[in-house]
Protein backbone atom coordinates (compact mmCIF):
# COMPACT_ATOMS: atom_id res chain seq x y z
CA UNK A 1 0.00 0.00 0.00
CA UNK A 2 1.16 3.74 -0.87
CA UNK A 3 -0.09 6.26 0.91
CA UNK A 4 0.76 10.54 -0.08
CA UNK A 5 0.55 12.26 2.82
CA UNK A 6 1.09 15.42 0.89
CA UNK A 7 -1.02 16.46 -2.79
CA UNK A 8 -2.66 19.46 -3.35
CA UNK A 9 -6.02 20.45 -5.39
CA UNK A 10 -7.62 23.57 -6.38
CA UNK A 11 -6.17 26.73 -8.11
CA UNK A 12 -3.04 28.38 -6.18
CA UNK A 13 -2.72 32.19 -5.93
CA UNK A 14 0.27 32.26 -4.63
CA UNK A 15 2.42 30.09 -6.49
CA UNK A 16 0.48 30.29 -9.61
CA UNK A 17 -0.25 25.85 -9.96
CA UNK A 18 -3.29 24.21 -10.41
CA UNK A 19 -4.79 20.87 -9.89
CA UNK A 20 -8.63 19.38 -10.54
CA UNK A 21 -10.22 15.59 -9.10
CA UNK A 22 -9.28 13.90 -12.38
CA UNK A 23 -5.81 14.88 -12.20
CA UNK A 24 -5.06 13.95 -9.45
CA UNK A 25 -7.03 10.28 -9.14
CA UNK A 26 -5.02 9.42 -12.59
CA UNK A 27 -1.71 10.15 -10.97
CA UNK A 28 -2.28 8.30 -8.52
CA UNK A 29 -3.34 5.67 -10.36
CA UNK A 30 -0.75 5.80 -12.82
CA UNK A 31 2.01 5.41 -9.69
CA UNK A 32 0.43 2.76 -8.05
CA UNK A 33 -0.58 4.94 -5.31
CA UNK A 34 -3.52 3.90 -3.13
CA UNK A 35 -4.77 7.14 -1.77
CA UNK A 36 -3.43 10.34 0.01
CA UNK A 37 -3.81 13.14 2.46
CA UNK A 38 -4.94 16.12 -0.14
CA UNK A 39 -4.99 19.76 1.24
CA UNK A 40 -5.85 23.07 -0.63
CA UNK A 41 -3.41 24.76 -3.14
CA UNK A 42 -3.01 28.38 -1.32
CA UNK A 43 -6.61 30.28 -2.30
CA UNK A 44 -7.57 33.74 -2.03
CA UNK A 45 -7.30 35.53 1.23
CA UNK A 46 -11.41 35.22 1.47
CA UNK A 47 -12.98 32.68 4.23
CA UNK A 48 -15.46 31.88 1.77
CA UNK A 49 -12.53 30.99 -0.69
CA UNK A 50 -11.11 28.58 1.95
CA UNK A 51 -14.61 27.26 2.89
CA UNK A 52 -14.96 26.31 -0.88
CA UNK A 53 -11.57 24.20 -1.24
CA UNK A 54 -12.60 22.43 1.63
CA UNK A 55 -15.57 21.57 0.67
CA UNK A 56 -14.34 20.42 -2.96
CA UNK A 57 -11.88 18.33 -0.98
CA UNK A 58 -14.65 16.56 1.46
CA UNK A 59 -16.63 15.67 -1.39
CA UNK A 60 -13.33 13.88 -2.91
CA UNK A 61 -13.18 11.90 0.23
CA UNK A 62 -16.40 9.75 -1.30
CA UNK A 63 -14.59 8.88 -4.17
CA UNK A 64 -14.97 5.15 -5.03
CA UNK A 65 -11.82 5.19 -7.19
CA UNK A 66 -8.79 5.77 -4.12
CA UNK A 67 -8.33 6.36 -0.36
CA UNK A 68 -8.92 10.22 0.42
CA UNK A 69 -8.86 12.00 3.59
CA UNK A 70 -8.65 15.92 3.81
CA UNK A 71 -6.46 18.27 5.37
CA UNK A 72 -7.46 22.01 6.07
CA UNK A 73 -5.13 25.20 5.46
CA UNK A 74 -6.77 27.99 6.64
CA UNK A 75 -4.77 31.72 6.88
CA UNK A 76 -3.51 32.26 10.65
CA UNK A 77 -4.37 35.76 9.83
CA UNK A 78 -7.69 35.52 9.96
CA UNK A 79 -9.34 36.39 13.36
CA UNK A 80 -9.65 33.95 15.30
CA UNK A 81 -13.25 33.54 15.99
CA UNK A 82 -13.65 32.36 12.36
CA UNK A 83 -10.30 30.41 11.95
CA UNK A 84 -11.45 28.30 14.56
CA UNK A 85 -15.11 28.00 12.92
CA UNK A 86 -13.68 26.20 9.42
CA UNK A 87 -11.14 24.58 11.49
CA UNK A 88 -13.50 22.92 13.70
CA UNK A 89 -15.93 22.38 10.81
CA UNK A 90 -13.10 20.63 8.58
CA UNK A 91 -12.13 18.10 11.57
CA UNK A 92 -15.46 17.54 13.00
CA UNK A 93 -17.68 18.13 10.54
CA UNK A 94 -15.83 16.96 7.16
CA UNK A 95 -13.67 14.43 9.13
CA UNK A 96 -10.02 15.73 8.14
CA UNK A 97 -7.45 14.37 9.27
CA UNK A 98 -5.06 17.24 9.97
CA UNK A 99 -4.30 20.93 9.93
CA UNK A 100 -1.01 23.03 7.44
CA UNK A 101 0.58 25.80 7.82
CA UNK A 102 2.94 27.22 5.10
CA UNK A 103 4.98 30.11 6.31
CA UNK A 104 5.80 31.51 2.68
CA UNK A 105 2.27 31.51 1.53
CA UNK A 106 0.26 32.34 4.76
CA UNK A 107 3.15 34.93 5.79
CA UNK A 108 3.32 33.44 8.59
CA UNK A 109 6.11 32.81 11.29
CA UNK A 110 5.59 28.74 12.57
CA UNK A 111 6.53 30.42 15.84
CA UNK A 112 4.43 33.74 15.67
CA UNK A 113 1.39 34.34 18.11
CA UNK A 114 -1.09 33.91 15.18
CA UNK A 115 0.41 30.42 14.54
CA UNK A 116 0.79 29.80 18.34
CA UNK A 117 -3.30 29.71 17.96
CA UNK A 118 -2.74 27.20 15.08
CA UNK A 119 -0.86 25.37 17.01
CA UNK A 120 -3.63 25.35 20.37
CA UNK A 121 -6.53 24.47 17.82
CA UNK A 122 -4.71 21.20 17.07
CA UNK A 123 -3.83 20.72 20.49
CA UNK A 124 -7.44 20.98 21.00
CA UNK A 125 -8.68 19.38 18.45
CA UNK A 126 -6.05 16.94 18.45
CA UNK A 127 -4.49 16.27 14.85
CA UNK A 128 -1.26 16.76 13.44
CA UNK A 129 0.18 20.07 12.65
CA UNK A 130 2.06 20.20 9.32
CA UNK A 131 4.35 23.01 8.19
CA UNK A 132 5.77 23.90 5.24
CA UNK A 133 9.83 24.13 5.44
CA UNK A 134 12.23 24.67 3.28
CA UNK A 135 11.69 27.30 0.57
CA UNK A 136 10.76 30.64 2.07
CA UNK A 137 13.36 31.53 4.25
CA UNK A 138 13.60 32.56 7.59
CA UNK A 139 10.14 32.20 8.05
CA UNK A 140 10.15 28.39 6.68
CA UNK A 141 13.22 27.29 8.23
CA UNK A 142 13.01 24.48 10.11
CA UNK A 143 14.78 25.81 12.86
CA UNK A 144 11.52 28.62 13.28
CA UNK A 145 9.62 25.89 14.26
CA UNK A 146 11.77 24.68 17.25
CA UNK A 147 10.12 27.62 19.75
CA UNK A 148 6.32 25.86 19.23
CA UNK A 149 7.91 22.53 19.51
CA UNK A 150 9.20 23.52 22.67
CA UNK A 151 5.61 25.19 23.76
CA UNK A 152 3.38 22.39 22.01
CA UNK A 153 5.54 19.03 23.01
CA UNK A 154 1.82 16.88 23.21
CA UNK A 155 1.02 18.21 18.92
CA UNK A 156 2.58 15.61 16.21
CA UNK A 157 4.32 17.88 13.68
CA UNK A 158 4.76 16.89 10.14
CA UNK A 159 7.49 19.04 8.96
CA UNK A 160 6.31 19.23 5.12
CA UNK A 161 9.37 18.87 2.46
CA UNK A 162 11.74 18.29 5.66
CA UNK A 163 13.39 21.73 4.80
CA UNK A 164 13.88 20.62 1.50
CA UNK A 165 17.22 20.48 -0.25
CA UNK A 166 19.07 23.45 1.18
CA UNK A 167 18.10 22.94 5.24
CA UNK A 168 17.29 19.73 5.44
CA UNK A 169 20.08 18.87 8.57
CA UNK A 170 17.80 21.66 10.78
CA UNK A 171 14.80 19.33 10.02
CA UNK A 172 16.97 16.17 11.10
CA UNK A 173 17.83 17.48 13.99
CA UNK A 174 14.13 18.80 15.23
CA UNK A 175 13.25 15.19 14.49
CA UNK A 176 16.08 13.78 16.40
CA UNK A 177 15.74 16.66 19.10
CA UNK A 178 11.57 15.90 19.86
CA UNK A 179 9.54 12.52 19.99
CA UNK A 180 6.75 14.21 18.16
CA UNK A 181 8.56 15.50 14.67
CA UNK A 182 8.28 13.83 11.89
CA UNK A 183 9.56 13.99 8.39
CA UNK A 184 8.25 14.53 5.00
CA UNK A 185 11.17 14.87 2.47
CA UNK A 186 9.63 15.44 -0.45
CA UNK A 187 12.41 17.10 -2.68
CA UNK A 188 14.98 16.35 -0.61
CA UNK A 189 18.09 14.63 -2.80
CA UNK A 190 18.83 11.06 -2.39
CA UNK A 191 22.02 12.01 0.10
CA UNK A 192 19.71 13.88 2.57
CA UNK A 193 16.98 11.74 2.90
CA UNK A 194 19.87 8.61 3.12
CA UNK A 195 21.15 10.86 6.18
CA UNK A 196 17.55 11.07 7.83
CA UNK A 197 17.15 7.55 7.27
CA UNK A 198 20.83 7.14 9.44
CA UNK A 199 19.80 9.63 11.82
CA UNK A 200 16.07 9.15 12.53
CA UNK A 201 15.07 6.10 11.49
CA UNK A 202 12.16 4.99 9.05
CA UNK A 203 9.87 5.04 11.47
CA UNK A 204 9.90 9.24 11.44
CA UNK A 205 9.92 9.73 7.54
CA UNK A 206 6.69 9.87 5.55
CA UNK A 207 5.91 9.77 1.81
CA UNK A 208 4.59 12.32 -0.12
CA UNK A 209 4.66 13.92 -3.64
CA UNK A 210 3.63 17.04 -3.21
CA UNK A 211 3.03 17.43 -7.28
CA UNK A 212 1.74 14.80 -8.93
CA UNK A 213 4.78 15.16 -11.75
CA UNK A 214 6.78 14.41 -8.53
CA UNK A 215 5.03 10.87 -7.10
CA UNK A 216 7.32 8.48 -9.69
CA UNK A 217 10.35 10.69 -8.73
CA UNK A 218 9.50 10.39 -4.59
CA UNK A 219 8.73 6.38 -4.96
CA UNK A 220 12.20 5.86 -6.57
CA UNK A 221 13.68 7.59 -4.44
CA UNK A 222 12.71 5.17 -1.64
CA UNK A 223 12.61 1.83 -3.32
CA UNK A 224 16.22 2.84 -3.90
CA UNK A 225 17.58 3.43 -0.57
CA UNK A 226 15.58 1.33 1.52
CA UNK A 227 15.53 -2.32 0.87
CA UNK A 228 13.85 -3.67 4.26
CA UNK A 229 10.30 -4.40 3.26
CA UNK A 230 9.10 -3.51 6.99
CA UNK A 231 11.05 -0.34 7.01
CA UNK A 232 9.21 1.05 3.18
CA UNK A 233 6.06 -0.06 4.51
CA UNK A 234 6.69 2.28 7.33
CA UNK A 235 7.63 5.09 5.15
CA UNK A 236 5.05 4.54 2.06
CA UNK A 237 1.51 4.37 4.40
CA UNK A 238 2.24 2.58 8.35
CA UNK A 239 3.46 5.71 9.43
CA UNK A 240 0.94 7.99 7.67
CA UNK A 241 -2.09 5.53 9.24
CA UNK A 242 -0.42 5.49 12.33
CA UNK A 243 0.42 9.65 12.82
CA UNK A 244 -2.97 10.62 11.26
CA UNK A 245 -5.42 7.85 12.90
CA UNK A 246 -6.36 6.57 8.81
CA UNK A 247 -8.96 4.16 8.76
CA UNK A 248 -8.00 2.20 6.31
Amino acid sequence: MIIDVHSHLGEDCVFDEELDERGLLDAYERNGVDGGIVQPYLPRIYMEDHVAIHNRIYELTKTKEKKIWGMASINPHFRPDDYDKEAYRCIKELGFVGIKITPIGHATHPSSKDAFHVWEVCRELKVPIMIHTGAGIPFSDPISVEKALEAFPDVTCVLAHAGSEMHNQQATYLARKFENVFLEPSWVGVIGVSNMIKQVGCTKILYSSDNVHNMPVELAKYRELIKNKDDLDNVLYKNAVRIYNLKI
